[in-house]
Parts: structure tokens; C-alpha cells; sequence
């Protein structure tokens, strides 16, 4: 049988063709993938490539980065100027309205870092790499000043409660389980929420004490203020990408160089000056004021002795008697003695905040016993000092 090939040398010609086709195309489909491939930033080579380094930050942070005119300023921005003269470079500041979007940036290579007051957390830690921290930070509560139930945590129960968006504030509330029931409201900035805090919108505002606390002095120290509660530590570092190693040791180099120069101290004077100082003494005459008014108006002090005690009322004519605790000395009027020397009595006319103090009558006593005066409802306590025959002493209040 004769076999006939039924390939023609027409047919033979289109399957090379065919062939040839599909070489080409899946040469194409191979190039077209190539293509999707994303190319992985690389710090140096865009400083290199931009005759720059490009710095993201949000500009709502007063005083470590604020708009100033078409730039920033700021204790962070003098840090990053002085990262970027390290590195041989000029800088640019990327802002931002939206603390998050600073680490889109950084993940798409648009910036090679992050300088912004970021707190360092386990969190962003899975994605980013931080520095060594240049600032010591925490967390604390700001409030109205005629709502002084807000204290702390637990009080803020219940409450309508102001944070920013993505920073530690925001993690720390959710995570919380002291204060139930807190209703939060999210804020691009730290500002916008003082703001809505101000406008009586809120009933706190939890933050970053240093940015809180400066905020409000200079923009809001008629109607609010913070507590001196740190409700947790953070610490400040630089932000970059995991893999830019190289770039990393660099800027840690730097912030040890500031640290040894004590240059990030004088940083702070500059930027802060005695803004926070002021405030922590304004926060301590508040919560002074607010301890007096639950303070009795007038303390008296009765001396009585047991039969039989050897103690002798007629030496202490014209002494006075003192209480020393936390809130300060107080010092009563001369004690008076009773004709027969059986008594005695004194007063503080002053108020004295709740708390605990020690009793001073040193021509009698040689250990101070401790007094508690507690918050009570009443303009006047009388607190009943009887010394008795075994040498004790017995203190009681009427």
C-alpha cells in the first residue's frame, strides 16, 4: 500500500508560520509580565538619581513639624536637615494632611523616610524599620477646664473621646479596657480634635502629651487643659523601609552624634522653651484648687490625756502643732491649756487638702504619728489627740 503524506508543501508552510506565531507571542506575554514586575525602592539610588532626599512628615504636630510659610519647621525638621547633611544631600518635606498616608508613601518609594513624631510600635514594626528613638514621649488626656471629673483613665468611661488617626493614641483606646463604654471619634490631626474639644463636641482628648500640652498653650488655655496622667510611654524614632539597611545605620549614626553633641537638648529649649514647665504648674494649681474645695475649711486639734499619763499640757502654752504631707506644711495657732493642765486645743485656719500628713508636737511627741484628713462634706473637723498612760497615742476625728 502506498502511504501519501497528506502534508502539502502549502500545509507545510502554514505551520511554520503557526509556530513561528506563537513564539512571538509568547515572547510578548513574557515581556508584558516582566513589565509587572515592580521594581523594589532603593533609598540610595533615588538620592542619587533626585540630587535629594525626600522626607515625608505631617505638618499638624506643633512644635515638632509645622507649616511655615511654603515649608515646615520644627524640632523634627532640624533633625532631618541635619540627617540629610550627613548624607551629602538637600532635603525635600513631603506634607501630608493625613498621618497614614506618610507610610504609603515611603512603601512606594516617593519618599525615602519618615520623620513625623512617629512613636515606635510592634504594629508598624511588621512593616517598617526604625531607628534609634530621638525623643521621649507619652500619651496623656486633655480636658476642659470646667469639667475636672476628667483625671484619668476610668474617668473617661462613658465619655465622648477625641483621638488622631493611626498614631499610638488610637491603638492605645481601642486596646483599653479600664474605661467602658468610651465613644471614639477619629481625627485627621491632633488640632482638629482639640478643636472639637473646645467647641464642647467632646469630653476628652487623648494625644501625645508634649504636642497636646504645647498645642493648648499656645491656641486653647482658656478653655482647656491636659492632666499629668501619662496613660503609657512612646518613644519618637525615623521611619524607612525594612531593607534599606544602609540608610538606617546612617541616621542612627547621626542621632548618636546629636546625643553625645547634647544638640537634641537644645533643640528642645529652642522649640519648646518653658511652655511645658508652665503647664505642669498650671495642671498642679488646678488640681490644688480642685483639692480644696473638698478640703474642711477649719482643722481643730483637741489634746486630752488618759488618767494617770505623764504627759504635762502646761509646757505646751504658745507651741504651735504641724501637718506635713504631699500638699505642704500647715501650721496650727498656739495651743491653749486648760487651768487644771488636763487639756489643750489648737486650730488651722487654713484648708487642707485630702491626704495624709504627719502630726508634729515636738515638745512631746518624738515620733510624728500620721494624720488622715479625708474629703469630707463638713467646713470643720475636729481631730482628738489622747495620750495615754503607756505612752501611746490614740487619734480620732468628731
Amino acid at each position: 500500500m502506498k502511504i501519501v503524506s497528506s502534508y502539502s508543501p502549502k500545509r507545510r508552510t502554514l505551520l511554520r508560520t503557526v509556530k513561528f506565531s506563537l513564539l512571538i507571542a509568547g515572547l510578548a506575554l513574557f515581556c508584558v509580565h516582566c513589565g509587572d514586575t515592580k521594581k523594589v525602592p532603593d533609598a540610595y539610588a533615588s538620592m542619587a538619581k533626585n540630587k535629594m532626599v525626600r522626607i515625608a512628615t505631617n505638618p499638624f504636630n506643633v512644635p515638632f513639624e509645622t507649616a511655615a510659610g511654603t515649608g515646615v519647621e520644627g524640632f523634627d525638621v532640624d533633625l532631618g536637615e541635619a540627617i540629610a547633611k550627613d548624607l551629602n544631600y538637600q532635603t525635600k518635606w513631603i506634607q501630608h494632611a493625613q498621618f497614614g498616608k506618610l507610610f504609603e508613601f515611603l512603601k512606594g518609594g516617593e519618599v525615602e523616610m519618615i520623620i513625623s513624631s512617629v512613636s515606635i510600635s510592634d504594629e508598624l514594626k511588621k512593616e517598617f524599620a526604625f531607628s534609634e528613638p530621638y525623643f521621649d514621649s507619652s500619651n496623656t488626656i486633655a480636658h476642659r477646664r470646667d469639667n475636672l471629673a476628667i483625671k484619668d483613665l476610668a474617668s473617661l468611661a462613658g465619655k465622648k473621646v477625641g483621638v488622631q488617626v493611626a498614631r499610638a493614641a488610637e491603638a492605645f483606646m481601642e486596646k483599653q479596657r479600664t474605661a467602658t463604654n468610651v465613644m471614639l471619634t477619629k481625627f485627621p490631626t491632633l488640632d482638629e480634635a482639640l478643636g472639637a474639644l473646645n467647641r464642647g463636641e467632646l469630653d476628652a482628648v487623648v494625644g501625645d502629651k508634649p504636642i497636646m500640652t504645647f498645642s493648648i498653650a499656645k491656641n486653647y488655655s482658656t478653655n482647656l487643659i491636659t492632666t499629668d496622667v501619662e496613660l503609657n510611654q512612646n518613644q519618637y524614632a525615623v521611619v524607612v523601609r525594612p531593607q534599606e539597611a544602609k540608610l538606617l545605620a546612617s541616621i542612627n549614626a547621626t542621632i548618636r552624634r546629636l546625643k553625645d553633641a547634647h544638640q537634641l537638648e537644645g533643640w528642645y529649649d529652642k522649640w519648646f522653651g518653658s511652655v511645658l514647665k508652665e503647664a505642669s504648674k498650671d495642671i498642679a494649681k488646678i488640681e490644688a484648687q480642685e483639692k480644696l474645695k473638698n478640703a474642711p475649711k477649719s482643722l481643730s486639734v483637741s489634746l486630752v490625756k488618759e488618767a494617770g499619763s505623764t504627759v504635762r499640757f502646761d509646757r505646751l502654752d504658745g507651741f504651735n502643732t504641724t501637718l506635713t504631707g504631699p500638699n505642704g506644711t500647715f501650721t496650727s495657732t498656739p495651743i491653749n491649756t486648760n487651768e487644771a493642765g488636763t487639756s489643750g486645743s489648737c486650730k488651722f485656719t487654713s484648708p487642707i487638702p485630702p491626704g495624709e500628713y504627719k502630726f508634729n508636737l515636738s515638745r512631746v511627741l518624738g515620733n510624728s504619728p500620721t494624720v488622715t484628713i479625708e474629703k469630707r462634706p463638713v467646713t470643720a473637723i475636729t481631730v482628738i489627740l489622747t495620750f495615754k498612760k503607756s505612752g501611746g497615742l490614740d487619734i480620732d476625728f468628731r
